[in-house]
């Protein structure tokens, strides 16, 4: 039941956004919306097709791949031209020839061309619309925009597995690519219809920005080795999620017995569900931290949660339990990591290099599915299972939080 006090206070909420940060945070979630079942739910799909597990990383490495060319390629024109508009409209097209050739996929070739489109058009759009944040977000501070964005981005993601869960049941599975299609036509309207509320908003970041901050140039210089070492990894550690563990799932623990398809996809659902109701209240308390704690919070959390992961392949029912708490965990490294990242390298980045910076930060994500999910599919394919990856990943978050933000910023 609907209560009409809620949804005023959703709205009165809602309102104290600038329009035009209310427009790019519309266009993430549509994207979120579109992608989400596609991200969470392709290496699924394509598992039931009979593909192996090589095979599926192998499309996410192709992903990356044409990602890193497209992602350098948008960083640079983002540079020279504060034009966001023709980075989003692109990606969008791209994005819908993609799900076209994943939808008529029953092979390794169609899966692995669509794969690469879907790399190109995140590539593109990644750079674009994290730089639109800031762009389009004054006078509202940029922290708190970043937590709104992913927050938007949770409910889309969210709704599109949710989505893909029921098409699975009642429909046909590969019918989020058609979501998709859909969503990605919506924010091309969404662009068109608004052009010139981006055009002003553009042209009065520019005047308000147009002196370089030469401590923040210097704190880039100092800092990024460290933060891209910690970016490298929570991304593959979001990559395992997202990718590897729905496989784990399916094929079972040392000693946890594979888990159906379809309860699978309910578990996925849980994780976005929390995140759904996470993100905005993590990402605006961290917002108030200092600028490295979401980083070290990340760190922490996913290190919990890879261990409980590790333990559950040795139990059976006690398994469950302990994959329930490692999602938990997970979580709350996810809604952490998320909006702080953007963030902190967009402030630490020279004014003349901030599009290049964020495309930077785009490409340590396809570093992450570059190299996380092509090697967790090898040891799913040798080992039948994850916990090895697990225990790496656990131990490697751990030693960086210790021996690396040990150092004073």
């Amino acid at each position: 039941m609907i209560i009409p006090g809620n949804l005023k206070a959703i709205n009165l909420w809602w309102v104290q956004f600038p329009n035009q940060l209310k427009l790019i945070t519309k266009i993430r979630f549509f994207a979120s919306f579109g992608a989400g079942g596609v991200l969470y739910l392709t290496s699924l799909i394509f598992n039931n097709i009979g593909l192996s597990a090589t095979q599926i990383g192998l499309g996410f490495t192709f992903s990356a791949i044409f990602g890193t060319i497209t992602r350098l390629i948008s960083g640079k024109y983002l540079n020279k031209n504060k034009n966001i508009e023709l980075p989003l409209l692109i990606s969008s097209f791209l994005s819908i020839f993609a799900s076209f050739f994943l939808f008529m996929a029953k092979d390794t070739f169609l899966y692995l061309f669509g794969q690469s489109l879907i790399g190109a058009a995140a590539g593109i759009y990644w750079p674009a619309a994290e730089i639109a944040v800031p762009y389009l977000c004054s006078p509202f501070p940029t922290p708190k925009a970043y937590a709104l964005v992913r927050t938007s981005e949770a409910i889309g993601v969210f709704l599109g597995v949710f989505l893909g869960s029921l098409l699975n049941l009642f429909v046909y599975f590969k019918f989020i690519y058609l979501n998709d299609i859909f969503c990605m036509i919506t924010i091309i309207f969404l662009i068109i219809k608004n052009k010139n509320i981006i055009k002003i908003s553009l042209k009065e970041y520019a005047d308000n920005n147009s002196i370089n901050n030469q401590n923040i140039q210097n704190k880039w210089h100092k800092n990024s080795k460290l933060i891209l070492s910690s970016i490298i990894l929570l991304t593959t550690c979001l990559a395992l999620i997202q990718v590897s563990l729905p496989l784990d799932f399916v094929k079972g623990g040392i000693i946890r017995e594979p888990i159906s398809k379809n309860f699978t996809s309910y578990i996925i659902s849980f994780q976005l569900f929390l995140l759904l109701f996470l993100q905005w209240p993590i990402g605006n308390w961290i917002s108030n931290k200092d600028r490295f704690f979401g980083l070290q919070f990340s760190l922490i959390n996913f290190s919990i949660g890879t261990l409980l992961l590790f333990i559950s392949s040795y139990f059976k029912n006690l398994g469950l339990i302990l994959m329930f708490f490692a999602i938990i965990f997970c979580s709350f490294g996810i809604s952490s990591f998320l909006p702080t990242s953007s963030d902190i390298v967009f402030k630490i980045a020279p004014s003349n290099q901030k599009g290049l910076a964020l495309a930077l930060l785009s490409q340590c994500f396809a570093l992450g599915y570059f190299t996380g999910p092509f090697i967790s599919g090898r040891v799913l394919d040798l080992y039948g299972n994850a916990s090895l990856i697990w225990i790496f990943i656990s131990i490697i978050c751990f030693l960086l939080r210790t021996l690396i933000f040990k150092k004073k910023f």
